[in-house]
């Protein structure tokens, strides 16, 4: 799949370019929209975790990206 048909794809399938993003597990927003604009393939992990996205609903279901808390390191 080519970069700028991912717009498509995501919209067929119901994700926002954030709703994608977090189901991918990818940190920044502008990643997705780098690809939409990408006129070569996708890279081919990103294109294997779309048709599991396509094909198992239940991992289609997004949570927010949990970070670690942070501590100060003592002393």
């Amino acid at each position: 799949m080519l970069g700028t048909e991912l717009v498509e794809w995501r919209k067929r399938n119901g994700f926002t370019q954030d709703t994608l993003r977090m189901a991918l597990g990818v940190k920044s927003r502008q990643t997705i929209i780098t690809w939409e604009k990408s006129t070569d393939p996708l890279p081919r992990l990103v294109q294997l975790a779309l048709v599991a996205l396509e094909n198992f609903p239940e991992e289609r279901k997004v949570t927010a990206l949990r970070t670690a808390p942070w501590h100060p390191m003592p002393g």
